[in-house]
């Protein structure tokens, strides 16, 4: 009977030891999540919706700018479109995933018009689509415009 009541001691201790790891990995989410909205930038949603829209109008400009946007586990589908063309001069146009992989670039010289468009399953690659998402803009003696674009659903 000693053996018995021993081996039902182990048990609660078990169980125990289950809730909390079960309520550890509870927590872990909940901080990352907490962490993917305060890492927002100003003015930009954390929740599904218009995560960027940038349209830029130049005339003889040169510039290197960059725009980024936060893609966080909420959103299920990624739209992202790049449009664009340049009257006079050149453009370059890329975006980078959370990883830093080129997932587009689009090169506008005198006179030529691009667009680019792609919708990404954020849902089934969260690891490689959540993050911290960059446009990056460089222009030459630019005369045209360009607009860029990133929904979450």
């Amino acid at each position: 009977m000693a053996i018995f009541l021993f081996a039902k001691a182990q048990d609660p201790h078990a169980e125990i030891q289950k809730q909390a790891e079960k309520f550890h990995k509870k927590m872990e989410s909940a901080m990352k999540d907490m962490r993917d909205e305060m890492k927002q930038t100003s003015g930009q949603e954390a929740e599904p919706g218009n995560l960027v829209q940038e349209h830029q109008k130049l005339h003889n400009n040169t510039l290197q700018k960059e725009i980024e946007f936060r893609v966080n586990r909420k959103v299920d589908q990624l739209e992202l479109s790049i449009n664009g063309h340049s009257t006079i001069g050149n453009m370059e146009i890329e975006l980078l995933t959370p990883n830093g992989n080129k997932m587009a670039s689009i090169h506008m010289k005198n006179g030529n018009y691009a667009s680019w468009s792609r919708v990404v399953n954020v849902k089934e690659n969260h690891s490689e689509f959540t993050g911290n998402w960059k446009f990056t803009i460089k222009t030459e003696n630019v005369t045209g415009e360009f607009t860029l674009r990133a929904n979450g659903n």
